[in-house]
């Protein structure tokens, strides 16, 4: 080789060398954070895996919803030797069908979710099959023990990846607090991309807990009641809620027809509202107790005053609007008792109209009641500035606003409170793993003086003692209650074939425990509330009062017309205060 040739061979090598080492020097030195992030990646992997969502549970100890520990099943199919093979061994193990399997093998992406939510045993027997190929991924399965009860309240989630989210009810409401912070894993790959193991690298937070004010059996009870109701009057939809009067806490709250919260999208979505909370309705007689209320706080009626109510209706504003009661005169109590649609006309119209708009707000109509649930609705109440020559008897009847039933409820609960009208509540207490996250103290806002709420107690209990509301009688029960039989307006327009059956009331007198109110929509074979719903009423405030230990009473004798005369005379003199 001549020199020249020599130097060129070791020039090259020099320049070479030198290449290399300036190489090297870039990628340990100037770029070796970089490298080093993608060795890292190469051999771990961040993942991210929701913790087990909080478990919601009854006032008396029963599991409405909760989480299961189970696996998700991850392949990466560039690993598995023999796809069919291993499809037709893992296919009967995770239920689907092997030809499925085999297409998600072959077609997909290299790491194939082959299924979800699958029990732990399931999941090592089939990583088993593929050691190198299947990793399995923490994994949970929301639950719910009691099936169908009370799942309008609880609702149910939907799937997101591995994430659960709440769709409906209670599970969408409290969503973030139900499903806490996921947990970090470390995915730990060998040489060839195999994932080795799974290491928690943060532990994350557990979803909170849940303790609801509701009493499974008590829901239980309403919605049996319910589905009887539907089944015999053969109507559309039934509503029931049972609180406390003295602190607003709901007992039950039912909705029918309801659906398996495991599986919602087999019933239509109607199906998965909450009726009494996101439905308003008319609330038909229901209201007189409210209109009787504003003419007393008015000193509209004179003591022991009686209404002429002798032909059967009466015609206002060029309408004939019709009465079912008895011909005859009749106190405030016992249009209220009878249910004497005249009376109440002639009462209301005796009311100005600020005064009586402002006694149906304070009872809590025209606006949510702030009840810890979705979409509640607030119904209508229209201002008094787009009001009618018609309107006032419309709301003594009614029939020109719309009220939720628990909005009745708590109407009916500042009547046996004294007065005092509660602010519902659905959840007693949030949890963690650690105790106590929060819980609610009852609120109380007075619309009523303690004599005029009496007055109106009296009133309802001689609605059921002697008046429309016989039906929801209960031997050695005081109870009080009013029976509404509503039209509905269907596009803009009442007719004969669409009603609702009411009866709220409270029991057992003197001192209430619980306020139920019952609403059937569209019943065909009986639409009047005294026998649609009154009955409904009686069943669920039996299994309530059994419930709650409520002591019997030995039966009252009626109260006579002298009796109740000279009572109502000297009530009208001493409620002394208004709305």
């Amino acid at each position: 080789m001549s020199g020249r040739r020599l130097w060129v061979v070791a020039l090259m090598l020099v320049v070479g060398g030198m290449t290399v080492v300036a190489r090297a020097v870039q990628v340990t030195v100037v770029d070796g954070d970089e490298w080093q992030e993608r060795a890292r990646r190469q051999h771990q992997q961040i993942i991210q895996v929701p913790g087990p969502r909080g478990t919601i549970r009854t006032a008396d100890g029963y599991v409405l919803a909760a989480s299961l520990e189970r696996v998700a099943i991850q392949a990466d199919t560039h690993l598995l030797n023999d796809r069919e093979l291993f499809a037709k061994a893992a296919a009967p193990l995770i239920g689907i069908d092997a030809d499925e399997l085999v297409g998600r093998l072959t077609s997909g992406p290299r790491t194939v979710w082959l299924a979800k939510q699958v029990a732990v045993e399931t999941g090592e027997a089939v990583r088993e099959l593929a050691p190198t190929a299947v990793v399995l991924v923490p994994d949970f399965e929301r639950v719910y023990p009691l099936g169908e009860v009370a799942a309008p309240v609880v609702g149910f989630v939907g799937r997101e990846e591995l994430r659960m989210v709440g769709r409906a009810g209670l599970e969408h409401h409290f969503d973030e607090m139900l499903a806490g912070d996921p947990q970090t894993y470390l995915a730990i790959n060998d040489a060839i991309q195999r994932k080795v193991r799974l290491e928690r690298l943060e532990r994350g937070r557990e979803g909170y807990d849940l303790e609801l004010s509701l009493h499974a059996r008590l829901q239980a009870v309403c919605e049996t009641e319910l589905q009887r109701a539907i089944r015999e009057l053969r109507a559309d939809a039934a509503s029931a809620v049972i609180l406390d009067p003295r602190t607003g806490a709901v007992f039950a709250l039912a909705s029918v027809p309801s659906f398996d919260p495991a599986a919602p999208g087999l019933v239509p979505p109607e199906q998965w509202r909450l009726r009494p909370v996101q439905d308003a309705l008319e609330p038909g007689s229901t209201v007189k107790p409210i209109v009787a209320a504003a003419a007393l706080a008015a000193d509209s009626i004179r003591p022991g005053e009686r209404f002429s109510c002798l032909g059967h209706g009466v015609r206002l504003a060029g309408f004939w609007i019709r009465d079912h009661v008895a011909p005859g005169r009749y106190t405030l109590d016992e249009v209220v008792a009878y249910s004497a649609n005249t009376g109440i006309i002639e009462v209301v119209e005796r009311i100005p109209e600020d005064a009586l708009y402002r006694t149906f707000a304070a009872f809590g109509f025209g606006r949510r009641s702030e009840i810890a649930f979705p979409a509640e609705a607030r119904g209508l109440m229209p201002e008094v500035r787009t009001w009618s020559k018609l309107s006032r008897a419309g709301f003594a009847l009614g029939q020109e606003l719309t009220v939720t039933p628990l909005q009745v409820a708590l109407a009916y609960a500042a009547i046996a409170n004294r007065g005092w009208l509660p602010e519902p509540c659905l959840v007693n207490s949030v949890f963690a793993e650690n105790g106590l996250v929060s819980d609610k103290d009852p609120r109380l806002v007075r619309v009523l003086d303690e004599a005029l709420a009496a007055r109106l107690t009296s009133m309802l209990e001689a609605v059921v003692d002697e008046g429309t509301g016989k039906e929801a009688q209960i031997p050695g029960l005081r109870v009080a209650g009013k029976t509404g039989t509503a039209q509905r307006a269907i596009n803009g327009a009442f007719d004969d074939e669409h009603h609702v059956a009411w009866f709220a009331g409270f029991l057992p007198l003197p001192d209430p425990r619980v306020v139920i109110v019952v609403a059937v929509e569209n019943p065909r074979v009986d639409f009047w509330a005294s026998t649609a719903a009154a009955p409904v009423f009686a069943r669920i405030a039996l299994a309530a009062a059994g419930h709650l230990d409520v002591p019997l009473h030995e039966p009252r004798e009626p109260q006579t017309d002298a009796v109740r005369l000279a009572r109502n005379a000297t009530d009208s003199r001493s409620h002394g205060g208004g709305v």
